[in-house]
């Protein structure tokens, strides 16, 4: 592939997929791994597709056109990667003293004391869930070894979370992408399903703050 044709299949490969299955065949399974490994793997590349590539993905495994199985074992591995690799990265970036880390010259310290508390007080829902907001699937597990949080712990609800994510994306395009109206109205179905799956976390959070006024 060139430069030219890597950029289209990054910038269409959610909704031209059937296109690409025929292309690449078999090796579609790597190119889906490789992308959403890389979406969350680096802070910067949170542009490729994500929810939309999972739940299409499902719809044309529902008309055996990819297979559900390695399809879930394939996303799920390359979302714990993913994440794993964000936060050694970030990870490295916090061991760079203060003053020589060029993260300081756009981030206050003071942002990065809130982050650290943040993640400390809300671990458990900030990590498991933040994979469904667009924004904090990539900068938590950046944050998290970045202000150095026990990876043992962050493992745990990483797995938990790209378990989580993974079900709920692929099995959703397997049973709703095929229907007319959800495929004519793909983005409002999207933010409709991480509507529903945030309730919970919502509920969660509120729980925890509240529980941490009591004890402060």
């Amino acid at each position: 592939m060139s430069i030219a044709e890597i950029f289209e299949f990054l910038r269409a490969v959610d909704t031209e997929l059937y296109y690409y299955i025929k292309k690449f065949g078999i090796l579609i399974y790597f190119l889906l791994f490789a992308v959403v490994f890389t979406k969350t793997a680096f802070v910067v590349l949170t542009f490729l597709p994500g929810d939309s590539l999972v739940f299409a993905s499902g719809a044309l495994a529902a008309l055996d056109k990819l297979d559900i199985i390695p399809l879930f074992v394939l996303y799920f591995i390359a979302t714990t990667l993913a994440d794993s690799n964000n936060y050694f990265i970030g990870r490295l970036f916090g061991r760079v003293p203060q003053e020589k880390s060029l993260l300081f010259r756009f981030i206050s310290s003071d942002v990065l004391t809130r982050a650290k508390t943040f993640i400390e007080d809300y671990d458990r829902v900030a990590l498991t869930f933040s994979r469904f907001i667009p924004l904090m699937r990539t900068m938590t597990p950046f944050m998290s070894g970045f202000t150095q949080y026990p990876y043992k712990k962050f493992v745990r609800y990483n797995v938990a979370g790209a378990l989580l994510w993974t079900f709920v994306w692929l099995f959703s395009g397997y049973a709703l992408g095929n229907i007319p109206w959800v495929a004519d109205n793909l983005m409002f179905t999207l933010l409709l399903i991480s509507a529903v799956v945030l309730i919970p976390t919502i509920y969660a959070y509120v729980k925890q703050m509240a529980k941490n006024r009591k004890l402060a």
